[in-house]
């Protein structure tokens, strides 16, 4: 986000921010690969840009997917320019050099944002470096596609279309803020209402007969009425009488049966 007063982005550490970019630290320190989707406008991107912060050098290597371009060199350019090199000479010259500028900048992990967009051509592109750095130089790269989910380019615009028909153009920002804070709003609601009915399922089945097991025929774990032994003036506790000890209820099929040891 961007501060109204010293128009300069703000970095906001939620707790989706700390597991995401403790996802990226994985792929980086351990060389692995993560494909990572998460929902739109959560944080990745913002993530990403601090993480590149923290690290200041090329170390970590974040690009943007080309988007309505499929061709390999699209993907290949922006790499070059995430390295700072210039994009002189013909592709078909500068891409078996890209493996080469990675290891000599010390490249150790790769980050493609917006993966969604990503085509058979780039992915190709991306292994065959990862290929090459790992055979020819010894060099192992990590790599984290990050991507939406899935169904974002088929609800998202039809959503759109629909509350841009239904709403005059005076209210549009209006409406769609509207529409984006009840979507989130939602969401948080959703967790808060599986969370309620899970603990009420599992307070109905510590007071069902049946048990922890939900099934007859199943043993449950036995409820010892065991108080706590009190200290007396001295501040020592009693020594406990153990020829009468306190019985054991356990419930077998169904049935309550009052059981010493």
């Amino acid at each position: 986000m961007t501060h109204p007063l010293f128009r300069t982005e703000i970095f906001v550490e939620t707790a989706f921010a700390r597991r995401f970019q403790a996802m990226l630290r994985s792929a980086w320190h351990k060389r692995s690969w993560h494909v990572i989707v998460a929902d739109p406008g959560s944080g990745k991107t913002t993530s990403i840009r601090d993480l590149l912060k923290t690290t200041g050098s090329r170390t970590v290597l974040a690009v943007v997917a080309p988007k309505n371009n499929d061709d390999e060199q699209a993907l290949g350019d922006q790499f070059f320019t995430a390295l700072g090199l210039p994009l002189r000479g013909h592709w078909s010259t500068r891409k078996p050099k890209l493996m080469g500028h990675l290891h000599q900048y010390g490249t150790q992990c790769l980050i493609v944002d917006d993966a969604h967009d990503l085509s058979l051509e780039h992915l190709m592109l991306i292994k065959e470096v990862t290929d090459q750095g790992h055979l020819q130089y010894g060099h192992p790269l990590g790599l984290c596609l990050v991507a939406a989910w899935a169904s974002r380019g088929l609800r998202v615009p039809a959503r759109n279309a629909l509350l841009a028909d239904m709403v005059p153009a005076s209210v549009y920002g209006r409406a769609y803020g509207f529409e984006r804070m009840m979507d989130n709003l939602g969401g948080h609601w959703r967790t808060a209402a599986g969370t309620w009915i899970g603990l009420a399922c599992w307070r109905a089945d510590c007071h069902s007969p049946l048990g922890h097991s939900g099934r007859a025929g199943r043993a449950c774990h036995p409820l010892r009425h065991s108080p706590s032994p009190s200290r007396d003036q001295s501040g020592t506790y009693p020594a406990q009488d153990h020829r009468s000890p306190a019985p054991v209820w356990t419930v077998r099929a169904g049935v309550a049966r009052r059981q010493s040891l």
